[in-house]
């Protein structure tokens, strides 16, 4: 039995993917961000790490990672969760009802890989628009908004990606995010931002995630990515919409009774690592692609980390 790996549509044995996912030494892996490994360092201090029943909020170490998140992004309270996935359906179910639509680009990680899950869970439909190189702009947003009709799905919420993956990393301005927050908030409706690769479009922008984000209603960043864990995601927003947001991996399976040990690996990281590495990674391959004749080695891809190639 096999199955498509829906990113690169790889074939894939289970039987065989433990040959598969070796790599020969000295070669460096770039498939993606996320096949990195956890350091001595890192295996250390999850081996070591305190850790309590989260469930009764007494893990001192998930305690303090969300503690640590909120402040980075400047905001009141953070949640952790064990993927992307999971913190992004969390701040779609907590900000819609079922038979809303959510407003977002049409190749976003939040509407091509995340198995319908605003749909299947969330009970929400997804409202695609076509952003130039995978940016959305208020115009663009306002274009799909429903109206007030009683018999329409209504919007209730617009998700940016920042950067956008599938649009090779490109990175939204953050004066266009406050203007399609500025908009939207006028207009009722939240702004979440799949953040998962913030900390890169920060070192594209030399600005702060607490500035970036300072005006979305809700932000998911990824551990494992520009900040170099193992594993893991954050959310962060109001201490109000935290403490809605805690039920839903409750819903969905997705909440470890004593997660100190996962989280250590990623503490232990915060505050150490920015996007810097990858982000220039990535901008070199671009240059590599480029010099060797990638026509997807565009200008706007070298924004930040990513990089697609026809192969």
């Amino acid at each position: 039995m096999s199955y498509t790996v829906a990113k690169g549509n790889q074939r894939v044995d289970p039987d065989q993917v433990g040959e598969a996912g070796k790599i020969p030494a000295g070669v460096v892996d770039l498939r993606s961000d996320t096949v990195t490994r956890p350091t001595a360092e890192m295996r250390r201090a999850m081996a070591e790490a305190e850790v309590g029943d989260d469930v009764y909020g007494e893990d001192p170490t998930v305690n303090r990672l969300e503690k640590r998140a909120a402040e980075i992004f400047g905001k009141e309270a953070a949640l952790f969760v064990p993927t992307g996935c999971m913190g992004n359906l969390v701040c779609i179910k907590v900000w819609t009802h079922h038979g809303d639509e959510v407003i977002c680009e049409e190749r976003s990680h939040v509407n091509l890989y995340e198995l319908a899950s605003m749909s299947a869970i969330a009970g929400c439909m997804p409202r695609a628009a076509r952003g130039e190189d995978g940016i959305l702009t208020w115009k663009q947003i306002e274009a799909v908004i429903r109206p007030k009709i009683y018999y329409d799905s209504q919007t209730a919420l617009v998700c940016l990606e920042n950067t956008s993956n599938m649009a090779g990393g490109t990175v939204y301005p953050t004066a266009q995010v406050e203007d399609i927050c500025d908009h939207a908030h006028k207009m009722g409706l939240k702004v979440h931002l799949d953040g998962a690769r913030i900390f890169n479009a920060a070192t594209a922008l030399g600005d702060h995630v607490s500035v970036m984000t300072r005006k979305v209603d809700s932000v998911m960043f990824c551990l494992s990515k520009g900040l170099a864990a193992p594993v893991g995601s954050m959310i962060a927003g109001t201490k109000a919409f935290i403490e809605k947001g805690r039920v839903v991996p409750e819903n969905v399976r997705g909440r470890d009774a004593a997660g100190g040990r996962d989280c250590r690996g990623r503490a232990d990281r915060a505050g150490k690592v920015t996007g810097a590495p990858a982000h220039r990674s990535g901008k070199c391959q671009v240059a590599g692609g480029r010099h060797c004749g990638n026509p997807r080695a565009d200008d706007r891809s070298k924004e930040s980390s990513i990089e697609h190639r026809n192969l």
